[in-house]
């Protein structure tokens, strides 16, 4: 959300006349300034196509489009926010500069300069890219990203509680409890992003490249405690990754590329958490929180009419929350590639890697202070009648990464009409980490308004994880050229991978750990056809089709197969007609899991531009995401949850076992289904030179649905419908000037129930209009 707050106060006080006048005063003094600088430097003015400006021995061609926004919305301003958030006031809407040295000019730093810029003053999206270059001698590329990411669907992590539901004890002073409206999972930072990439004698036998990158993410984010009533925590977000390359290619023959990098990732994060707010207060006025995601019983209430309510401070609650646990990370990555064609009927490509990184958490500090009637400290026993009251949590970790990969491929043309082909691929990385905690609670009687006086000896946690995996795979293909409008490929793949996961963390369940390692061999068969029964006609098809011995997860398939289906049709020059069919289908027929899902997606496309005045695109999409599991879980309530049957007693499944009398334990049935239709249409007309318009209509349709275990739950954006429409205008009035009118209209709407939350459907209209000059 780009200062959402501070960009509606401002169209508050101003007019839309205003708006437009502080663009045009902008866009005045700008050119006031260039028009000086071009008069002062004596140009010799371009052609009235507007060519460029001969300035200093450079022919510099520049457009500036500045204007402003109207965002005119209705309806959920945090779900306009989540997928649109263009806000009103003025802005820079676009810039380009070209330069390029005129002939005989004795200007040598480059010989072609370009830079453009977008989005800024407001958009939640600014770029700005730089390119330069001077033939034999350097080519640098630079780009600049800044892109606000805000997610508000309130949906997500909402305990779903139905507003107006009270409590019931008139003796407590009866009270509304608190409806969750938005996301407590929300979202709202920044990324910066910069690459700078410089190569240096980029045609000559031996050339060197030098590059750098860095994401910056800030800003603020929420997420949840689960401990003593689920508090909410803030999230001050602070990531950064820092990357640098260096690299040296060298051409020794002619179509032979021998290329040497290096990789550095250097990785911070400073991400801190804390309690977000409170919702209750003690006899005493002392902030609680209580938990955003369940209803505190009556008794934990001792007065509904004070703001906010006050509570007996002896359920499960939070005063205090603080973790910090700032993480360093360190990728070094060394690479060797080559290609080559140079040996006749033979293309070669190949690479080897190597990475040895490391990962290190020096101080790991966490603090609680409020009640939790569970006892956290499993290696202490408090006394009768004394619940935890303040957790102290300290420690260390590490981790390494190691990851050795290879792979080779070559192409044999045996003759003009067949070819044989192997790819052999090769990865081995495996990560261990080591962990110390150290945990101390302090015991209080159960209540938040005691001081604690028993303090437990520390639980001393030493932890380590080992994962890793080796993986080959090699790929034999044949490819036959059996007439001149039709081309076959036949092939084989075989895969072997060992997966190597140990835990020797304890656990309740696994009191001395696990070893989930395993072994897994695939072998696949592939067909491709590509036809061109006609000259303007061309189909292309694969099939691939995949068995395994194993799964290693419960949607990993033993089976699947993967069809693809192309074809474009061109009558005309200036008439395409397209279409594209994939389906990918997978399953896992073992017990308990039942596995079933398929990816399939059609698109169809007509484009016609059968001169410069107009032209016409149509476009449509389908896309259809299912997935089908056995869900084993564990519930706190006896009766079994809608969709799901109870576990027999003694049975395991997964995670989940049923050792109660009374059933806890359930089977149910996790499916996902969203089927999707896109469709688009844009129709270009400029009827003069002067003129050019565009119009058109995107609309995505989606009706899915999933299990729904909570009766509260609703499908929300699994049954919504997102469509916008939009026009565009240009008229240049003169060869420099040029006035410009964009209108896009974005509607979103749910047709399911809005659940007990704020309602997410929202319409926009967004009016951009700006003025364009270029010399």
């Amino acid at each position: 959300m780009e200062n959402v707050r501070s960009q509606k106060a401002f169209v508050g006080f101003l007019s839309r006349a205003s708006v437009l006048r502080a663009g045009g005063f902008a866009l005045a003094a700008l050119l006031t300034i260039s028009s000086a600088r071009s008069q002062s430097a004596n140009p010799s003015r371009g052609t009235a196509k507007n060519k460029g400006t001969v300035m200093d021995g450079y022919n510099v061609h520049q457009s500036f489009d500045l204007g402003g926004r109207i965002a005119n919305t209705s309806g959920s301003g945090s779900m306009f926010d989540t997928l649109v958030n263009l806000q009103s006031g003025p802005r820079f809407l676009n810039h380009t500069l070209e330069l390029h040295p005129v002939s005989g000019s004795k200007r040598t730093l480059f010989d072609s300069l370009f830079e453009a810029s977008s989005g800024y003053g407001g958009d939640p999206y600014n770029v700005t890219t730089l390119r330069a270059s001077k033939g034999k001698l350097y080519d640098f590329q630079g780009l600049f990203r800044r892109d606000r990411q805000y997610f508000d669907y309130d949906l997500l992590g909402n305990p779903l509680i139905a507003g107006g539901v009270n409590a019931t004890d008139a003796s407590k002073n009866p009270y509304t409890y608190s409806q969750v409206m938005h996301a407590p999972h929300l979202f709202n930072t920044v990324r910066r992003m910069t690459d700078v990439n410089l190569t240096l004698l980029p045609l000559a036998k031996v050339s060197f490249r030098a590059g750098y990158a860095q994401n910056i993410s800030q800003g603020p984010s929420y997420s949840s405690l689960h401990l003593a009533g689920d508090a909410l925590l803030l999230q001050n977000w602070r990531n950064s990754t820092d990357s640098w390359l260096g690299a040296v290619d060298w051409k020794p023959l002619e179509r032979t590329t021998l290329t040497l990098e290096e990789h550095v990732t250097h990785g911070k994060v400073n991400t801190s958490w804390q309690i977000a707010g409170f919702n209750y207060q003690l006899a005493n006025g002392t902030p609680v929180s209580l938990g955003f995601d369940s209803i505190p019983a009556s008794s934990c209430v001792s007065s509904g009419l004070t703001t906010p309510p006050t509570t007996t401070g002896t359920c499960s609650g939070t005063l205090q929350y603080n973790r910090s646990q700032p993480t360093r990370t360190l990728f070094p990555t060394e690479e060797f590639r080559f290609q080559s064609s140079t040996l006749r009927n033979i293309q070669m490509t190949g690479r080897v890697l190597y990475t040895g990184a490391k990962m290190n958490l020096p101080v790991y500090s966490e603090t609680f202070n409020g009640l939790e009637t569970r006892n956290p400290n499993s290696g202490f026993t408090p006394p009768k009648g004394y619940d935890a009251r303040i957790n102290t949590i300290t420690g260390y970790a590490s981790g390494k990464h190691v990851n050795a990969s290879a792979d080779f491929g070559l192409v044999w043309q045996v003759s003009s009409a067949f070819s044989l082909s192997d790819q052999y691929d090769f990865q081995n990385f495996h990560q261990s980490g080591t962990g110390y905690l150290s945990e101390v609670d302090q015991y209080g009687t159960a209540s938040m308004t005691s001081t604690p006086t028993v303090t437990s000896t520390p639980l001393l946690t030493n932890a380590s994880n080992f994962l890793g995996q080796r993986t080959q795979t090699n790929t034999v293909m044949a490819a036959w050229d059996a007439a001149d409008w039709v081309q076959l490929s036949l092939g084989y793949r075989t895969r072997a991978r060992h997966i190597g996961y140990i835990e020797s963390v304890p656990t309740e369940d696994l009191p001395t750990g696990a070893n989930y390692s395993q072994e897994i061999h695939e072998q696949s068969g592939l067909l491709g056809v590509a036809l061109r029964p006609m000259r303007e006609w061309r189909v292309n098809a694969t099939v691939e089709t995949t068995w395994a011995d194993g799964a290693f997860t419960q949607i990993s398939p033993r089976q699947s197969q993967h069809y693809q289906l192309r074809s474009t049709y061109r009558p005309k020059s200036w008439a395409t007609i397209s279409g594209a069919f994939n389906d990918q289908e997978k399953r896992d027929n073992a017990a308990n899991v039942n596995f079933l899902a398929h990816n399939r997606s059609f698109a169809a496309g007509v484009s016609l531009a059968p001169n410069e005045r107009w032209g016409l695109d149509v476009n449509y999409g389908y896309v259809d995401a299912f997935s089908r599991s056995v869900n084993c879980f564990v519930d706190t309530v006896a009766a079994a949850p809608s969709g799901s049957t109870p576990m027999p007693v003694g049975v395991t499944c997964g995670n989940a076992v049923n050792s109660a009398t009374s059933t806890t334990a359930f089977y149910g049935t996790s499916y996902f289904d969203a089927p999707t239709q896109f469709g688009s249409a844009a129709f270009v007309v400029s009827p003069v030179k002067q003129f050019r318009s565009s119009f058109g209509y995107r609309v995505s349709a989606v009706e899915g649905k999933t299990e729904l275990l909570n009766p509260a739950e609703v499908p929300g954006a699994l049954q919504s419908k997102y469509q916008t429409p939009y026009a565009n205008l240009t008229w240049k009035f003169t060869p420099a000037w040029a006035f410009k009118y964009d209108y896009n209209y974005y509607g979103y709407g749910e047709s399911s129930a809005v659940g007990p939350t704020a309602p997410r459907n929202f319409h926009g209209n967004i009016y951009t209009l700006g003025v364009h000059y270029e010399y």
